[in-house]
């Protein structure tokens, strides 16, 4: 009888973590950035969004999420807060991560946002110019962390982008007041001469 327990114990154990994988492998996450180019000196925003959120489970529910973003060059970026999908319960504060939220009941499967979900969206200042790529890697064996489901167990929330950071350009009004000047100091120096 105990053997008997114990084999169900692991056939159970088995079977959720072969539906976690399938999830797993269907779902992934993406940094999308609506500004182009980013100069030095801009506050920018990240959108850290999961893509077919609910692929192979549409019963399961989204409970909560967390997670962390690391800059590749330090020095280059400054972080400056983050926006948690209005659907949460911002807990970034409370877990100590750039951005986590939870919802219960959990946000269940829906058209809207079967497809495409933003997590939330991280706030940036660029300081200097070069080129930074910004990761998303989660630790989960920080419970706080990655996707947190009803019926699964947490899952990883992996994403990267890789962007330039430009020097401010002049503004075409100085450009226009220099030339200026080094026209009429060529005058001038010819009325003289």
């Amino acid at each position: 009888m105990k053997n008997l327990i114990h084999m169900l114990a692991l056939c159970g154990a088995s079977l959720l973590l072969t539906t976690a994988n399938c999830q797993a492998a269907n779902i992934s996450f993406s940094l999308e950035s609506a500004s182009n180019p980013i100069h030095v000196g801009d506050v920018f925003a990240i959108e850290v969004v999961a893509h077919d959120l609910f692929a192979g489970d549409n019963s399961d529910e989204l409970l909560a999420f967390g997670l962390n973003a690391a800059s590749s060059i330090s020095g280059l970026l400054e972080f400056q807060g983050s926006t948690v999908n209005p659907l949460f319960s911002d807990d970034s504060l409370l877990v100590n991560l750039h951005a986590a939220g939870s919802a219960f009941p959990g946000i269940s499967s829906d058209p809207s946002n079967t497809l495409l979900f933003n997590l939330a969206t991280l706030h940036f200042k660029a300081l200097a110019t070069g080129q930074v790529s910004l990761a998303i890697a989660s630790d989960l064996s920080d419970f706080n962390q990655g996707l947190i489901f009803l019926n699964q167990g947490p899952m990883a929330i992996n994403a990267s982008r890789s962007f330039d950071i430009a020097a401010v350009p002049l503004p075409p009004s100085l450009l226009m007041f220099v030339s200026g000047v080094v026209v009429s100091l060529g005058g001038f120096r010819r009325k003289r001469g």
